[in-house]
């Protein structure tokens, strides 16, 4: 009967999770892996048949964290605005693994195609659709334009340039999805989609603008 491996499948996968959160997935190798378990580069081959096959294992278990973090948004209250901060907190406190996730490069898409690559589309066009009483495009419609905003607050904590609390980023928020549930209920203006340009005149002025409100 063979021995029994003194390192686990789970012992390796976490000790690559450390590698990616001190530096990044490419750092992981079998040496570094055996360095911090104390052993050879062996341990990794009992388990894995390439670094590639870890580094996807490592991977795996980033999202399996991140929906950890949105499953308990979900259940908040409002729940889209639970999971819009949970998506923010993720990047404040797992920097390494937001990025690994939502800022390395990957091949182009549209947007609702990137907001179903990221899991949970369904769950939160629902909630969108309950808590605001809309019907699916115009729940997309808001989920995709908010999204633009959450995405950037969450990337400005995972790069560390800029610090904010809980309370200032569900004030921020809440003012975001107020102005693009208005908008979603005004009729379409023509100078939303104007192109500025030297010689671009816009008709009208900002209280015409306004005046639906």
């Amino acid at each position: 009967m063979p021995p029994k491996p003194k390192y686990s499948r789970e012992d390796i996968i976490e000790t690559a999770m450390d590698i990616i959160r001190d530096s990044s997935p490419e750092m992981i190798t079998a040496q570094e892996i055996g360095r911090r378990m104390g052993s050879s580069s062996r341990p990794m081959f009992t388990w894995f048949n390439t670094l590639e096959e870890l580094r996807a294992a490592a991977k795996d278990r980033a999202w399996e964290i991140y929906d950890g973090y949105v499953e308990h948004g979900l259940e908040m209250t409002p729940a889209f605005k639970g999971f819009a901060m949970a998506y923010v907190r993720f990047a404040s406190r797992e920097p390494s693994l937001f990025r690994l996730l939502f800022m390395r490069k990957a091949e182009p898409m549209n947007l609702l195609e990137f907001l179903n690559r990221e899991g949970h589309l369904e769950a939160v066009r629902k909630t969108i659709m309950e808590t605001f009483r809309l019907g699916p495009e115009e729940a997309d419609r808001l989920y995709e334009n908010l999204w633009i905003y959450v995405h950037g607050i969450a990337t400005l904590l995972a790069s560390g340039a800029v610090q904010m609390t809980d309370g200032e980023i569900a004030g921020r928020l809440g003012t975001i999805c107020r102005g693009m549930l208005i908008t979603l209920r005004l009729p379409e203006d023509a100078r939303t989609g104007i192109m500025p340009d030297k010689d671009t005149v816009v008709p009208g002025t900002v209280e015409d603008y306004l005046k639906t409100i």
